[in-house]
């Protein structure tokens, strides 16, 4: 008689799909990477139109790392174009070997760090009211929805209140992984720190946010959730 093993049968009905979800999403990954490759060495061999495209896949993103930093549209904006002022000055030394959003990322950040060095003194935070806070990123202005729009800019003016809370390394590390969503080893890699260290930044980074959010904007957050908009008028009020 031969028996069968019904743990084993189930297995190998799950893993063959588990490995096509895999290779599917790696085949993903290296088609996005060579598309990238391809548009970096067109435009090593000086085509413009291929840079264009390159700027335009990744300027949305370079423009949210750095307003995550300086917290302020129009200086994102002027550190974005920067930013790919040296990215066009030096990608004909580029190793296409090498992770192109790596360089970028980090030369993001450094630029988005040498304007804060440069502008201590300045305050970079809008007010609710100003024109540029209806800025691309990270949400489209919708006229439709004043409301919305109005909560929407409130919510940014706590959050980059918050951020402030943060040094320039735990700043970056927050940035990164929780919004850019970068996995901590390529994080590390931007900031030019080790993998533990990377954690240790997120890890305080996290602490200090749960710990500003509790203490100063509770009627926004219950238990770590964000919660509606508060209204002005309380039951209980002073």
């Amino acid at each position: 008689m031969t028996s069968s093993n019904p743990n084993k049968k189930v297995n190998s009905d799950i893993e063959p799909f588990e490995d096509e979800e895999t290779t599917a999403a790696t085949e993903a990954a290296d088609a996005a990477e060579a598309a990238v490759r391809s548009l970096i060495i067109r435009s090593q061999e000086g085509d413009q139109e291929a840079f264009r495209e390159l700027v335009d896949q990744y300027r949305s993103r370079v423009a949210s790392i750095a307003y995550g930093l300086v917290g302020n549209y129009e200086d994102a904006r002027d550190i974005s174009q920067e930013v790919f002022i040296k990215v066009y000055r030096s990608l004909g030394r580029f190793d296409v070997k090498k992770k192109f959003f790596t360089w970028l990322y980090r030369l993001a950040v450094n630029a988005s760090i040498d304007f804060l060095r440069a502008n201590k003194k300045r305050s970079h935070h809008e007010s609710i009211d100003s024109e540029e806070s209806y800025g691309q990123y990270p949400d489209q202005r919708d006229v439709g929805d004043i409301e919305g729009m109005i909560e929407k800019l409130e919510r940014r003016e706590i959050f980059h209140r918050i951020v402030e809370v943060l040094n320039e390394r735990q700043k970056m590390a927050f940035i990164l992984c929780d919004l850019q969503g970068l996995p901590s080893a390529e994080a590390a890699d931007i900031i030019d720190c080790p993998q533990v260290t990377l954690r240790w930044y997120l890890h305080e980074a996290r602490k200090k946010i749960r710990q500003t959010v509790q203490s100063e904007f509770p009627e926004y957050f219950i238990q770590g959730k964000k919660t509606r908009t508060p209204q002005k008028n309380h039951s209980s009020g002073k």
